[in-house]
């Protein structure tokens, strides 16, 4: 059961960070607000780009970076 619970309070801090660095970045100023939810918005939009369409390689890569914000294990390894 820890393991649901830690899985869920990564995920927390995960929002918390996405959510608060722009919210405090506004506090101090409105552009720089602006500039640090772009930044956030582009790495996520090349990451699932990168994902979805891009060679084997980068692909799992990107894949691999995804399950290891959302803290899933790694699926077995494939015999080829």
């Amino acid at each position: 059961m820890s393991g649901t619970k830690t899985r869920y309070g990564r995920l927390a801090a995960i929002t918390a960070a996405a959510v608060g660095a722009p919210a405090v970045a506004w506090v101090v100023h409105p552009m720089l607000s602006a500039v640090i939810a772009s930044l956030q918005a582009t790495s996520g939009i090349t990451i699932m780009g990168t994902a979805l369409f891009g060679s084997d390689r980068l692909s799992e890569r990107a894949f691999r970076l995804l399950r290891w914000a959302t803290d899933r294990p790694e699926p077995p390894k494939l015999r080829r």
